[in-house]
């Protein structure tokens, strides 16, 4: 289980949620679409550390890189709530799961804080 397979995981996720119907993604998905675009680039640079797989035993470069750039996008562009939304698009139903420890580790491993929650589930209550 490597690379490939959570890049094929998700981008089966990503193909399954562009082929709803018709009628329903053309109210939806073009503006999740354009919402989540820089969130669907950055973020999969992360996946491999934060399901756990064995060949990412800390964040890549590029993952804290991203976080980075997802956190400037969170304080001032896209806000938190909005990018929670797009990551639960991108990891819902993702195998193997987020690995919780691995979300609370992620901050400390790239020496920057998360200005969004990572979640499979979201609790608005607790995003700004």
């Amino acid at each position: 289980m490597g690379r490939l397979h959570i890049l094929s995981t998700f981008m089966v996720a990503l193909s399954l949620i562009w082929m709803l119907d018709i009628a329903d993604s053309t109210q939806v998905l073009p503006a999740a679409e354009s919402i989540c675009d820089r969130i669907f680039v950055y973020f999969p640079y992360c996946l491999g550390f934060l399901v756990g797989d064995p060949n990412f035993g800390t964040p890549s470069t590029r993952c804290c890189q991203h976080i980075q750039k997802l956190n400037i996008l969170a304080e001032h562009r896209t806000g938190s709530r909005t990018i929670c939304t797009c990551v639960q698009l991108m990891v819902k139903g993702v195998n193997p799961p987020l690995d919780h420890s691995k979300v609370r580790d992620l901050p400390r491993l790239c020496y920057t804080p998360l200005k969004f929650p990572i979640s499979d589930s979201i609790d608005y209550s607790k995003v700004n």
